[in-house]
């Protein structure tokens, strides 16, 4: 095929009577080129190069063809309104950008996923990106994810952050911003879904209805309550159906069923609780949410199971008709109770790192691709546990296990080719590669000795300094690429924060492990990119 030629205005042609989501994606093409380049896209008059967005079912639920059209034409055709916006996707970053002018990707072909659930995770709490930067950053972020083949978005309404009930304005506060978040999904076709806990409740329950935080796992919240008590899951489901009823009008595509990590109870009554008081709580929690959000499937949690909970799982299952449509678990080689399919849960924010993104990007290609390799004969997709963006990388390299099982290093070239530039691409896999070699705990005395977490945790206290071999030569390499990018890209909070990554790399290795002023700059960028001036210790980069 011909090169293409570059262009300073391009027309995009809607499908005929598009509706808002197949318009919003159009905007999203429209705000993608513009940031990267100086070129216009119109909806109306003469361009020299015209992208006609058509629907055309048959190509397979989810996918996309991109194809010539008439004249020069370029036709992205979606077999629904999300194929498109995945068909969007796949054309933005196969073009290319200069600071003038756009040139439109060649890349033409069918493609279809492969794995039906397509989910990321955001952890909105402890004051981290999800929780306290601008709703506008965040919505532009799902918009930047859904471009690479997610399919839903999910999120937590966490009672530790709405005060003393439903009509709280803390809980009024925290749920418009939940709201906004979802709201962006659902404007570019995307599905949104509701984590709970099979016991949750407000700090204001009742004393009397509380659980024994002795059957609890991970975090304890002392106010959540007990099914087994009298009034106790009347409780529950009041709760819970006011949370159902609020978001009704997102049209949840799933509810996940949490058992642990802020859930549990250790009374006589609920223990164990994984196979006896969990599910007690979660089968009418269930069907409360299919009567209330028709629908609506069910993921049950088996988060931090052991094995004889999976065993009362797998009975209770067997007895008769699962009230649940998935189960969630990640790593595991475990037969499904009652067959059925699992989604994954996968950790990529806190692996092997403390402060959560407290030194930058942290790309893990290598780990989580033999995390998908050891799981992606048995899986129906899943959900990653995201913190923030400083993953970004990650994500975006699960965005494309779910699609076809891609891998990683693929993923990495397009990635960079993109956000970056097509001329650095070898040099900054080097980088990554680096930076994932040398991707571990940090600690040094002072201002980090005396950190005290909610938990009274800080899981890197004490670690030793280590050799981070080659750091030196990748913060070389990035100084070098960064003056081969263009002004836009360089400012760009991705570069940004894996330059900073490198530079804090290297800066640690030749100063002990101690941070010096050049690092202590670094925590400070990295602070403002990740609107994390009141964070929690866990997620805010460890700056004095």
């Amino acid at each position: 095929m011909a090169p293409a030629a570059a262009v300073k205005l391009v027309r995009v042609v809607l499908p005929p009577q598009a509706g808002p989501v197949s318009e919003n994606i159009a905007r999203v093409l429209a705000q993608q080129v513009s940031q990267r380049c100086e070129t216009k896209v119109v909806t109306s008059g003469e361009a020299p190069l015209v992208v006609e967005l058509a629907i055309d079912s048959g190509i397979g639920a989810g996918g996309f063809k991109i194809a010539d059209g008439a004249g020069g034409s370029v036709r992205i055709i979606g077999n629904d309104e999300r194929g498109l916006l995945y068909g969007v996707g796949k054309f933005l970053r196969t073009s290319r950008y200069r600071q003038g002018d756009f040139t439109p990707g060649t890349w033409r072909g069918t493609s279809v996923p492969s794995y039906p659930v397509r989910g990321i995770y955001f952890a909105t709490h402890f004051h981290n990106f999800y929780h306290d930067a601008p709703i506008e950053e965040i919505q532009r972020y799902v918009e930047e994810l859904g471009l690479w083949g997610f399919n839903a978005l999910v999120v937590w309404y966490d009672m530790r952050y709405c005060g003393d009930g439903f009509d709280d304005p803390k809980a009024v506060e925290f749920r418009a911003r939940l709201h906004a978040i979802c709201e962006a999904a659902k404007n570019i076709g995307l599905d949104v879904s509701l984590v709970v806990i099979a016991n949750e409740a407000y700090k204001n329950s009742p004393p009397a209805l509380r659980a024994d935080p002795g059957g609890m796992r991970g975090a304890r919240y002392t106010w959540q309550v007990c099914p087994s008590k009298p009034a106790g899951m009347e409780y529950i489901l009041n709760v819970l159906g006011q949370e159902f009823d609020w978001c009704a009008d997102l049209r949840p595509r799933y509810v996940w069923i949490w058992p642990y990590d802020a859930g549990g109870c250790g009374c006589v009554r609920c223990r164990p609780w994984g196979s006896n008081g969990f599910l007690k709580a979660a089968e009418p929690l269930a069907a409360l949410a299919r009567k209330k959000l028709p629908g609506v499937q069910i993921i049950v949690s088996a988060w931090m199971f052991d094995e004889g909970e999976w065993q009362g799982l797998a009975k209770a299952f067997a007895a008769r008709k699962p009230w649940a449509d998935y189960v969630l678990a990640e790593g595991t080689t475990r037969p499904m109770p009652g067959g059925l399919p699992m989604v994954g849960f996968p950790e990529i924010s806190m692996h092997n790192t403390f402060p959560w993104g407290g030194f930058g990007a942290t790309p893990l290609p290598r780990h989580v691709q033999r995390q998908w390799n050891a799981v992606k004969q048995k899986i129906a997709g899943g959900f990653p546990y995201s913190e923030g963006i400083y993953e970004d990388i990650t994500k975006v390299v699960y965005s494309q296990f779910y699609w076809s099982d891609r891998p990683a290093e693929d993923t990495l070239r397009e990635y960079v080719a993109y956000e970056f530039s097509p001329e650095v691409v070898d040099e900054t896999l080097k980088v990554i590669a680096t930076l994932e070699r040398n991707h571990h705990m940090r600690w040094w005395p002072g201002k980090l000795a005396g950190v005290k977490l909610d938990l009274n945790w800080f899981p890197s206290r004490g670690a030793k300094p280590r050799a981070d071999p080659g750091a030196e030569e990748a913060y070389a390499s990035v100084q070098q690429i960064d003056k081969r990018l263009a002004p836009r890209v360089r400012k760009s909070w991705r570069w940004r924060q894996l330059y900073l990554r490198a530079l804090l790399d290297a800066e640690l290795k030749a100063n002990g492990g101690s941070p010096n002023d050049r690092c202590n700059k670094a925590f400070a960028e990295l602070i403002a990119i990740y609107h994390a001036q009141n964070a929690n210790p866990a997620v805010r980069p460890p700056l004095p």
